[in-house]
């Protein structure tokens, strides 16, 4: 009789004590696994003719069971009293149908029957006879896959990732100019032609790489001669816009086009990075700095609450009727408010949370604010920005009012729904390539720009993470560390954090990758 092998004999021990561990892993992923199906059952603020607007009119795909607008002009509509909706996959080339007595029904009763990829829907209207059939609507979308684990592990730990990207950053030459200049390199970095984002979060990477390194003080002086510059060409005193600093300096990309323009969210972002620049110094100019900022959104604040999206810093003049939505800046004077006692901005605050309650939580016209975007049309170009940091601001009010905690996990599930890829999509991008190259788990920016990127990924990230810390749900962080895995794999060996997680696009935004280094310190805490 032939012998088995000692190793063989151990390993059969090994796999008959590990076994109930296994299997309740892997009962815990399939949980999650019929957890996100349950969800995506449910339609996320769905519209109502006439009375809640349909966000999804510009959408290409989903997760969760959408709802149309389909309702039909045609004489049969006035007398049609039910309503057959047929969805055609081109995954299994099947339909999918059922009736509804109204033309825009969400499709719960076959959404999870249908499978995941691109679906024709049409909905048509038949009248009191059963004869007479009149389309009622129909469109293309792409039905997405839910949250359904495992996922790829990282190839080493957040923690190693950011002290590899840090150095990265230290090290290049557009970076180091400023020791000895004191000004943007802009035939180096063209993307300096937004000084207050780029420059402004350079500040917060140096201040990072100190924190890190902190026998290396050039680092630190780096960070002040960004921060002098941006206060040095700052809109001057008594000016419209007093002290916001400049959006906008050159001509490349879209420098040009808006040159005599301001975004307003960009001020408040930069505004919160010399607070903790001036935590960092304890130099008063850099505190000032920052509430002379605050004081110049209070005297631009509208009476509705918000503001104008873009300003020709000039005049003073909206240069167009869209307005912001302004949770960066709540954000940024509650920081003020909190951390430094500057009481007089609250009056700012509650109304402009009002507006945003009246506005987007009830329309869900998130569009996007992007200094490289031209102000949108309503849901022509949404995105998950806003809506997600707004929810981060309902789960940390959420003791103010018991239906924070509702809002916040929809807006959530939004930004999920319509942004988060969680395997390969058989899409186009905006860029008119497959989107079969991405490197997923990851998340598109906005509709305009739908195309992973890593900053977008990271902004999810936090959300999740916030969520999970909040309430307690362990999908939440599940999410997170999927997310973030993506970003630490597609890391390059010499520290860089590729912009776009697809090959087709080589940009590098560095304020892309500093939001990466800030979430992977943030998740290195629940390593």
């Amino acid at each position: 009789m032939k012998s088995i092998p000692a190793r063989t004999v151990l390993y059969s021990i090994c796999i008959s004590f590990m076994s109930p561990v296994i299997s309740q892993a892997q009962d815990t992923i399939n949980d999650y696994c019929k957890q996100s199906i349950k969800e995506s059952l449910v339609p996320i603020h769905p519209g109502t003719p006439g009375k809640q607007e349909f966000w999804n009119k510009n959408s290409r795909m989903f997760k969760n069971a959408p709802s149309f607008n389909n309702n039909g002009k045609s004489w049969l509509f006035n007398e049609s009293r039910t309503y057959r909706y047929t969805a055609f996959s081109f995954t299994d080339h099947k339909e999918y149908t059922f009736l509804a007595n109204t033309p825009y029904e969400a499709l719960t009763p076959i959404w999870d029957k249908i499978p995941n990829g691109n679906i024709y829907l049409k909905v048509e209207g038949i009248g009191t006879n059963g004869m007479d059939i009149d389309l009622a609507g129909s469109r293309m979308f792409y039905k997405s896959p839910v949250f359904c684990p495992p996922y790829p592990g990282p190839r080493y730990s957040y923690k190693q990732a950011l002290l590899k990207g840090l150095k990265f950053l230290y090290n290049q030459p557009y970076i180091k100019n400023w020791y000895f200049t004191g000004k943007p390199d802009h035939q180096e970095y063209p993307l300096y032609c937004y000084p207050a984002k780029i420059a402004g979060t350079l500040i917060y990477g140096m201040l990072m790489y100190h924190k890190y390194f902190p026998e290396n003080d050039t680092s630190m002086v780096i960070a002040r001669k960004a921060a002098d510059y941006l206060m040095k060409t700052a809109e001057p005193a008594g000016s419209p816009l007093a002290c916001f600093p400049q959006v906008y300096e050159g001509q490349a990309l879209t420098a040009g086009r808006f040159s005599k323009e301001l975004i307003l969210m960009q001020p408040a972002e930069t505004g919160e990075v010399f607070l903790y620049l001036y935590e960092a110094t304890r130099d008063q100019q850099y505190l000032d700095y920052a509430i002379n900022i605050a004081n110049t959104y209070a005297k631009n604040q509208l009476p509705n609450g918000t503001w104008y999206i873009r300003i020709n810093k000039e005049t003073g003049k909206p240069v167009t009727e869209v307005l912001c939505i302004p949770i960066g800046i709540i954000n940024f004077l509650t920081l003020l408010i909190d951390k430094y006692h500057q009481e007089q901005f609250k009056p700012v605050i509650a109304p402009a949370v009002t507006w945003i309650m009246n506005n987007p939580v009830k329309t869900y016209d998130w569009t996007g604010q992007f200094e490289d975007y031209a102000a949108a049309s309503p849901y022509e170009n949404l995105t998950k920005y806003e809506a997600a940091w707004f929810a981060q601001y309902l789960l940390e009010n959420r003791d103010k009012d018991s239906s924070y905690e509702g809002m916040a996990k929809e807006l959530i599930a939004f930004c999920e729904d319509q942004f988060v890829f969680w395997e390969k999509p058989d899409i186009y991008d905006s860029f008119g390539t497959l989107a079969n190259r991405w490197a997923v788990p990851c998340t598109a920016e906005q509709y305009q720009g739908y195309v992973p990127v890593d900053a977008s990924s990271d902004h999810m990230i936090n959300t999740y993470l916030k969520a999970y810390k909040i309430l307690g749900e362990p999908i939440f962080l599940e999410k997170a560390k999927a997310l973030a895995n993506t970003i630490v794999n597609i890391q390059d060996e010499n520290g860089k954090v590729p912009t776009f997680l697809t090959p087709t696009l080589p940009e590098f935004w560095l304020n892309c990758m500093i939001a990466s280094l800030m979430m992977f310190e943030e998740m290195s805490s629940v390593e």
